[in-house]
């Protein structure tokens, strides 16, 4: 039976098109995959998640292959555990005015009131994010006044102000112009002493000398016109774009590029004038003859005798990339003998001599599959690339399973030859705990050799 499933799999391999086949399914941490595994994955292939008890999927259970990639697989996210003891410190109630542990689902969300004689100091609705909810605080009323509230830099109150404040009143702070709040807006007196004030971050300045200097504009947002000078405020992203002619110095294919501000100056990057240089061109000329070529600059090439342009192209433009088309004259000629590769053969009978354009047939041996092309072509007196073949069985070794302190993940999977590409997983033996610095437990065969996991 195992026969027939190399053969299975060298004609998989052979027959489709890489372009069409996936890899293994990725793994979700605290999921597992619910279908059946297959030696290999083609578009279309579709494949099922579920969730460890405690989490929740996040995202569509289904993935697709789409060759060769897969859509985006779920998550599994944690719920939130509230016990009795935390609210009682925090003196919180849960709606209904009871204090009981509680669970709570992700992206669920739980309503805090607050014992009497205290007042909540943040919205009382509070989400579970991945496992992680952020108690609201209570404030006693019954606590020491508060003198006049600490200012905030380039910011306002907009409360009335006061000489004295009771314990459990609040002010409330807004930022100037252009400035963001960091932090909650009120700050409340708790005992004598304020809660935490907002921070008003600083925003950038961008100005129109600056981007002028540099060769780069700016895209305004609908509501914004023209101007000398721009304030972003802080966590706001603005696209810049090269001037025409000029590209990023960093990636020349890039003449747009976002940034966010952080506050204060930004840093611009570089935009750079586009720029070619001559072609160097064997077996022909070119005209105009410069030293250097401009963006959208033209050249014509004359090839010499005997000898034509890539693709019968005369034309080359400079651009952003580089010259398009490569300017070339390739002269035509025949190929020698055809690469050998190792455990594979050539199916076409062999000559000492091949013309442009044969092509040539490979095939791999017995118990390996091909990677890569199966088929070469004389082009311009070499042979295009040619394929490998890789072993297509791993050897699952007891003496090493034993060394790292593992075994096979299902009891009942006493496998120990797999196909090239199929998943193996492992599991700790009893009483040992996975190293910290193990590879992952879910491991794939590949050219013939398995990662071993490792336990301690």
């Amino acid at each position: 039976m195992i026969w027939v499933k190399y053969i299975i799999l060298v004609l998989l391999w052979t027959c489709c098109n890489s372009q069409n086949v996936c890899e293994e399914p990725p793994e979700v941490d605290f999921g597992e995959m619910v279908s059946d595994e297959k030696v290999a994955y083609q578009k279309s292939d579709r494949v099922q998640y579920r969730c460890y008890p405690g989490y929740a999927l996040e995202g569509p259970d289904w993935i697709t292959c789409e060759g060769p990639q897969w859509t985006s697989p779920p998550k599994c996210l944690a719920s939130c555990s509230i016990t009795r003891q935390q609210l009682e410190a925090k003196n919180l109630l849960l709606s209904g005015g009871r204090r009981r542990s509680h669970v709570i689902g992700n992206n669920q969300t739980l309503e805090f009131l607050c014992r009497e004689g205290y007042i909540l100091s943040a919205p009382s609705v509070r989400k579970c994010i991945d496992g992680n909810m952020d108690l609201p605080s209570c404030i006693s009323e019954r606590g020491k006044k508060c003198s006049r509230p600490p200012s905030v830099a380039n910011g306002d109150t907009i409360t009335l102000s006061q000489k004295e404040y009771t314990s459990g009143s609040s002010v409330e702070f807004r930022c100037q112009r252009y400035y963001a709040m960091e932090g909650h807006s009120r700050s409340f007196c708790d005992n004598g002493n304020w809660t935490k004030v907002p921070v008003c971050l600083e925003p950038c300045v961008i100005s129109l000398a600056e981007l002028e200097r540099r060769k780069m504009g700016v895209k305004l947002r609908s509501n914004e016109d023209e101007f000398q000078t721009l304030y972003l405020p802080h966590g706001d992203s603005v696209e810049f774009n090269c001037k025409p002619g000029h590209s990023l110095a960093t990636n020349l294919s890039q003449s747009a590029f976002e940034i966010q501000c952080r506050g204060g100056p930004i840093v611009y990057p570089e935009c750079k004038a586009i720029k070619c240089d001559p072609p160097r061109l064997a077996n022909g000329t070119f005209r105009p003859e410069r030293t250097v070529y401009q963006d959208g600059d033209l050249i014509k090439i004359e090839c010499d005798h005997r000898v034509q342009t890539a693709e019968t192209q005369t034309i080359a433009e400079c651009t952003r990339n580089g010259w398009s088309p490569p300017p070339q004259c390739n002269a035509g000629g025949n190929c020698g003998h055809p690469p050998s590769i190792q455990n594979g053969d050539v199916l076409n009978p062999l000559q000492a001599q091949y013309a442009p354009g044969t092509t040539l047939q490979y095939k791999c041996q017995f118990l390996y599959v091909m990677n890569g092309n199966s088929q070469v072509r004389c082009e311009n007196g070499h042979w295009t690339e040619a394929p490998t073949c890789i072993d297509a069985t791993c050897t699952i070794s007891e003496v090493d399973m034993a060394q790292n302190n593992i075994q096979l993940k299902w009891t009942n999977d006493k496998k120990l030859y797999s196909e090239s590409g199929d998943a193996v997983e492992f599991i700790c033996k009893w009483h040992y705990r996975k190293d910290p610095s193990s590879p992952p437990f879910r491991t794939q065969c590949i050219e013939g050799k398995v990662t071993y996991p490792r336990c301690i």
